[in-house]
């Protein structure tokens, strides 16, 4: 089958159907604390540079993402009764992040992802402490079960234990499930529930891990989108970075869409802001290509932020983006 691929003229003609209720999201929610420093990296000295703290997790940055595109949403995590835990519910109030099915687990760390950045931007190492999560099991969930009910879609990412992963596998088996890969350490928790899923986000690696073919080029990668179609995932996302993105959709079809020059400030959250576009344009009744393209595009912006959450990123300015490319 061809690839195809997306050049898209996006434009105000774009069906938009009426704004849903809500997004359930289940997974991370952690303070960043990430460090760039000025020059090239030295190992084993301190190097000069700057810190920034700000509210993160993947879960909880696709939530402020689809707020900050207008579509409401509701976390499901835990968090520790510290102070990362009270600023994470402040930083939450603050935009409007439903919390109120949000645990709090006496006790715990609320989880913390440290990065390392060098001078360009790119990530250069990273630790995460999610040992929390592990207090997030079905029958916690189980107590906001209406919650869930109500959603319009349900977002998980592979932060959750396994039995989390195949109990929404199992409850969500007629909802719109969106998957998050996160990392190849973590990935292998969707496998028992592929044939769930509506859409699973990945990038190279994680892909890689999950259908088995080796990615070495953006056709290997298209390759590894539709094995991972055949094996029950409706819809399959691809990251490459500077590679761009390889899709296969629900009929089958697949696809690439290359990328658009960025001044990059930080690569922390550009994976959960393409997820975050990946729901929104659902939603919003757009087929694959032009959901990738709109998801692009909020990666894109999150790129040339030094937040996670891009505070610039809204409907408007990724409509004048994608414009702007189409000329």
């Amino acid at each position: 089958m061809p690839v195809k691929r997306c050049i898209v003229p996006f434009n105000k003609t774009i069906p938009m159907t009426s704004r849903p209720a809500y997004v359930a999201l289940i997974g991370g929610a952690n303070m960043d604390v990430a460090a760039h420093s000025s020059a090239t990296l030295v190992a084993g000295d301190s190097n000069p540079g700057h810190i920034v703290c700000s509210p993160g997790g993947v879960a909880r940055n696709v939530a402020e993402n689809l707020l900050r595109l207008g579509v409401d949403a509701r976390l499901l995590s835990a968090l520790g009764d510290d102070v990362f835990g009270q600023a994470l519910r402040q930083a939450a109030a603050a935009i409007g992040l439903d919390l109120s099915a949000c645990s709090t687990i006496a006790g715990q760390r609320t989880a913390t992802y440290l990065s390392l950045h060098g001078p360009d931007g790119d990530m250069g190492v990273a630790v995460n402490d999610m040992d929390i999560l592990d207090c997030l099991t079905p029958a916690l969930l189980s107590q906001h079960i209406g919650v869930l009910e109500a959603a319009a879609a349900l977002v998980v990412d592979c932060n959750v234990r396994p039995d989390v992963m195949a109990w929404i596998g199992a409850y969500g088996a007629d909802k719109l499930v969106f998957a998050e890969a996160v990392s190849v350490a973590k990935c292998h928790k969707v496998l028992p529930v592929l044939g769930q899923l509506h859409t699973l986000k990945a990038n190279r690696m994680e892909a890689q891990a999950l259908s088995g073919v080796a990615i070495h080029s953006t056709p290997s990668a298209v390759d590894a989108a539709r094995a991972l179609h055949r094996r029950g995932v409706r819809n399959v996302v691809i990251s490459l970075g500077a590679d761009g993105v390889a899709w296969c959709n629900d009929a089958g079809a697949v696809g690439h869409r290359g990328v658009h020059p960025v001044q990059m400030a930080s690569a922390t959250g550009a994976g959960d802001a393409l997820l975050s576009g990946l729901v929104y344009g659902h939603l919003q009744g757009m087929p694959l290509d032009l959901s990738v393209a709109w998801a692009m595009a909020c990666a894109e912006l999150t790129l040339s932020s030094t937040f996670a959450n891009s505070p610039d990123l809204n409907v408007a300015a990724v409509k004048a983006r994608l414009e702007e490319q189409t000329k």
